[in-house]
């Protein structure tokens, strides 16, 4: 008896007879695997025969699950329990049944799988020098290991750096470099595989990767390195045909950027860079400045100090903060934020599409020089000194306006009062008997012209009576009847008209429809602001969660962060706008309450003299401002191009009261109303949503058409002062006038109203020259250009009500001047 079978039924036999008997179970169901063997081996799912064989000639071939690896004898043979696989010249055989007849049936792999590897793979270590290039050969059946050994000493303030160059790869058979340290490891191949989803015009056959130090690693903090440190590069490729390549490593000497020291480097797709800074002791803040001559789409990314670094175009998302760049970058960083330190990475990315869809680089190399440096922010006292400037700048305006107060109302107490000389009924242009009754003729409607030089000549007109109103909060109430029609056809077509023709409505209503306006601001402004904030300050969350700088445009190099907002300087900038917009409310709310006290003291100031005076529209224009500070504000929380109407809304609100209290001022019955005035401010709002989402050439073009009938509409409505009308008569009308004219060539030649026809050719050339600029050009940015045309049209009238002041207003004080004697322009 063999020693084997001795030890069998010696006293440990009972105890291994439950793993026997387990055992020759699962060889009796047909379960038989080798799946582990030293050397040489193959794997091989042994199955039971069917049942239905009844020759024990017939031969059976199971499926082979794994490659048959020739050894260098001639023969091998595996034995387990009661079969044994022996290959004897490429044939795999079963020698042994399990009653231990021989069998000799023969087992055979399918022909779709290997049985052998006929070449073996050959690892050569090779020991390599930093600073020196080793160029060798690599295919399948070689590969190579090569061994640097470096004390952590010599790059204690530098970095290693390894690169791999490997001009006849190809994606095919791509070499394959793993580099390994003692904590961690990177990987990549030759050529360099571009991102997923994403197109590279060119293979980059060359990368070189900086190496996080090993004294950066996480579990490195507490703990000390040992001082001899290897790093092993592995290079390997499946290519049938030999493959060069060179591996380098080299020492990084200038690994730490210091402040105000400007540092060159390049960088390309396959060949990113970072390098490491910490806080000097006396800084809190830094701005991290990166420029280049070159528009090639980049990312600077900023990461703590820990292994490993984000440094490819697949993770540097994965940092802390990021931000594209072409030829400019600036990220602002706290000392609070990255107490241990932190790295600087550059990457050049192998597309434009991340920085802008409208250009595209196509047949130029990618490569790209930078600028890097670090300077220091302002300190503490320097915001403060700068916050309370802009606080000062404004307190000096409140205190000349209080100033200013002190000394009208002082003169105003001391000086006596014009209304016994300014107010004699004699002056009045109505008869004698109706003198200082408050219902009274409106007299004779004179038709006055005043020349250049200020020469006034009267031309009888018929006597009509002047009512005490002729409108209510609704106007259609009284305007259908036909004698205060064929009134209002009298009265606003005459050729120079006058204050007192277009101001016959009840001064009470109009004051309190003006009041209409400041009530609609509050409204609009209250729904408008509350999803501004909200949206704003969840673009603010996600931008210090994610660390996307490109959520929001700062002007990065001038932007200074305090407490939660990025950019605070800009937010507080708009504080003046608030700070004046209340100080106009303040002053409107003087000037209001001096007017009622001298209206109270005699009614006729009210009545028949100066300029109607309607504080809602004053009001109403400065709280637009007040908003406009607000909403600015807001916008520069995180600026944008899709929340840009933010700090543009408001303006258009403000140009469009501007116009329509400079035009109230001496047509006070034909104004528009405030619900008119935002429902037109409601339109331009929406056409510019439409504008920034959906800019293309279909829009510009019905853009352009809907500006230029606009301008068409409103130069007929102030031509006629309101007495047109655009309804199914108006192409009867407009035949019937051109019939009338050609009878009398030179009424053609000569307008009726001269100085309205100026205004209207001036201001339609400048609004047609914008629509075919618009429709030519389709500029991106809609809502500057929607503004321009607001601000344009308020600039020409604003010019154009000055000149005709200057020209036709005798009277510097007009609070005491009859209004037949101010005329309209």
């Amino acid at each position: 008896m063999t020693l084997k079978a001795k030890w069998l039924v010696g006293r440990d036999a009972p105890r291994l007879l439950p793993y026997v008997f387990l055992f020759v179970v699962i060889s009796e169901i047909g379960i038989f695997k080798v799946q582990s063997l030293q050397g040489p081996f193959v794997i091989v799912n042994y199955e039971e025969p069917p049942k239905s064989t009844n020759s024990s000639s017939d031969v059976y071939a199971p499926r082979a699950t794994g490659p048959l690896v020739l050894d260098s004898k001639p023969s091998a043979s595996i034995e387990s329990g009661l079969h044994q696989l022996s290959l004897r010249d490429g044939t795999l055989q079963d020698d042994k049944f399990r009653d231990g007849t021989p069998r000799g049936v023969k087992i055979r792999s399918r022909k779709s799988r290997r049985t052998a590897i006929e070449d073996r793979i050959n690892c050569t270590v090779v020991n390599g020098d930093i600073g020196e290039a080793e160029t060798l050969t690599v295919n399948r059946n070689e590969e190579y290991i090569i061994e640097y050994v470096y004390n952590t000493s010599d790059v204690k303030e530098k970095a290693l750096r390894v690169s791999a160059i490997s001009e006849n790869s190809n994606y095919m058979y791509p070499v394959l470099v793993v580099v390994r340290q003692q904590q961690g490891i990177l990987s990549w191949q030759l050529p360099l595989e571009p991102p997923p989803n994403m197109e590279t015009m060119e293979e980059y056959t060359v990368v070189s990767r900086t190496l996080c130090p090993v004294k950066n690693y996480r579990v490195n903090y507490h703990t000390s390195l040992e001082n001899t440190q290897r790093l092993f590069v592995d290079v390997s490729s499946s290519s049938p045909h030999n493959l060069n390549f060179t591996i380098e490593v080299d020492l990084i000497d200038n690994f730490h950027v210091t402040l105000h020291n400007e540092r060159y480097f390049e960088i390309t797709p396959s060949e990113p860079a970072f390098y490491e800074f910490h806080f000097p002791d006396d800084v809190d803040m830094v701005l991290v400045k990166a420029s280049s001559e070159d528009d090639f789409c980049s990312v600077i990314s900023i990461q703590n100090i820990s292994c490993p670094v984000f440094d490819t175009e697949e993770n540097v998302k994965y940092g802390n903060v990021y931000q594209t760049m072409t030829y400019q970058a600036g990220i602002t960083l706290r000392r609070e934020q990255y107490p241990e330190g932190l790295y600087i990475v550059s990457i050049l990315l192998s597309n434009d599409e991340p920085c802008s869809s409208s250009f595209q680089h196509v047949y130029r190399k990618r490569s790209k020089i930078i600028s890097l440096t670090v300077e220091e922010k302002i300190t503490r006292l320097e915001y403060l000194a700068a916050i309370f400037a802009g606080l000062g700048f404004c307190a000096f305006f409140y205190i000349v306006t209080v100033i200013l107060a002190c000394i009208s109302f002082i003169k105003e107490k001391h000086k006596d009062t014009p209304d016994s000389r300014l107010l004699d009924d004699t002056i009045l242009n109505f008869p004698e008997e109706e003198r200082g009754s408050p219902t009274c003729n409106y007299g004779a409607v004179a038709s006055t012209s005043v020349g250049v030089a200020g020469e006034a000549k009267t031309a009888p007109a018929p006597s009509l009576t002047r009512t005490t109103s002729d409108s209510s909060l609704d106007e259609d109430d009284i305007d259908m009847l036909d004698d205060v029609e064929s009134d209002k056809d009298i009265i606003r077509t005459k050729t120079y008209p006058y204050v007192s023709d277009l101001a016959r409505k009840n001064t009470r209503v109009l004051s309190k429809k003006s009041y209409l306006y400041i009530w609609g601001l509050i409204t609009v402004a209250i729904f408008y602001a509350v999803p501004v904030v909200q949206l704003v300050v969840t673009n603010q969350q996600v931008l210090d969660a994610s660390g996307n700088q490109d959520l929001c445009f700062y002007n990065f190099w001038c932007a200074h962060p305090l407490g939660p907002l990025s950019d605070f300087n800009h937010v507080f900038s708009n504080i003046s706008y608030i700070l004046f917009g209340g100080l106009f409310i303040v002053v409107c709310i003087r000037r209001d309450r001096q007017h009622r006290k001298k209206t109270r003291m005699n009614y006729k100031i009210d009545k028949y003299f100066g300029i109607p005076q309607h504080f809602g529209l004053f009001y109403a224009m400065g709280g637009a401002l007040t908003m406009e500070g607000l909403l600015s504000g807001c916008y520069h929380i995180c600026p944008n191009y899709s929340n840009f109407q933010f700090d543009t809304a408001f303006m258009y609100v403000i140009a469009v009261l501007c116009m329509l209290k400079i035009y109230q001022t001496r047509h006070p019955d034909i104004n528009a109303s405030a619900s008119s005035a935002y429902a037109t401010l409601a339109v331009a709002i929406l056409l510019g949503v439409i504008g920034v989402l959906n800019g293309t050439l279909y829009f510009w073009i019905l853009f352009g058409f809907f500006h230029v009938l606009a301008c068409l509409f409103m130069s007929a409505h102030i031509y006629y002062m309101g007495r047109w009308s655009l309804d199914v008569g108006l192409f009867t009308r407009m035949i019937a006038w051109c019939k009338s004219e050609v009878s009398d060539c030179h009424s053609i030649l000569k307008p009726m109203y001269c100085d309205r026809m100026i205004l209207l050719l001036i201001g339609n050339a400048a609004n047609w020259g914008l629509a075919i600029f618009g429709m030519i050009t389709t500029p991106k940015d809609f809502a500057s250009y929607l503004l321009n045309i607001f601000l344009t049209n308020l600039l020409l009238y604003m010019t154009f009500y000055l000149i005709m002041k200057l020209l036709l207003t005798l009277d510097d004080d007009l609070m005491y001047t009859p209004r037949d004697k101010i005329p309209v322009f």
